[in-house]
């Protein structure tokens, strides 16, 4: 059993690494979670990368907002901020439950733009419990394998509804507007 300075250390430990990977992303998402499955076990180490990851993109939010906003701006994509404005809250969750999306750039992309605090915040808790959901669940698989059974309905929770949203913010957003217009050479 762990020592009760072990746990403060490894607790700060990993709220800096998922802090890190919020701001910067230098690190997989995928391994910081490893790491707390490991630690924590399976239900105490999903709900503090959820937590972690919460606070995270809330520090990150207001970093990019209030100290390199300015500075910011013009490297962010015109199309991202645009379907920001515009379907702030879908958006983010869209973009937080798309694998391989940095996660610093979503926050970059929330902080840079006019979307308010507390919806960012909403969509980035509902699109991160379930992305988390799903990654622990393959964290956990990682780490034992007789947890196939719960792999296989994770996977059902996550990409059946991932699918829907995808296509109701496709249809909503017109995100796939582009790709079509690029393919008829518009």
């Amino acid at each position: 059993m762990m020592l009760e300075e072990e746990i403060y250390f490894l607790l700060l430990l990993t709220f800096s690494l998922m802090l890190i990977q919020n701001l910067f992303t230098l690190i997989p998402i995928v391994g910081i979670i490893v790491i707390n499955i490991a630690l924590f076990g399976l239900v105490c180490g999903y709900i503090w990368s959820l937590a972690t990851s919460l606070i995270g993109a809330l520090v990150a939010f207001v970093v990019f907002r209030y100290w390199f906003q300015s500075l910011l701006i013009n490297k962010v994509k015109k199309s991202y901020l645009e379907k920001l404005e515009q379907n702030g809250v879908f958006f983010v969750l869209l973009l937080r439950l798309i694998p391989f999306v940095p996660s610093s750039l979503i926050n970059i992309t929330g902080g840079v733009s006019s979307i308010r605090l507390m919806p960012f915040l909403t969509a980035t808790f509902i699109g991160n419990a379930l992305y988390l959901l799903l990654l622990s669940f393959v964290a956990n698989g990682l780490l034992s394998a007789d947890i196939e059974g719960y792999m296989l309905v994770a996977l059902l929770i996550a990409v059946l509804p991932s699918i829907y949203l995808y296509r109701y913010l496709k249809q909503k957003t017109g995100l796939g507007d582009n790709q079509k217009r690029k393919v008829r050479g518009g």
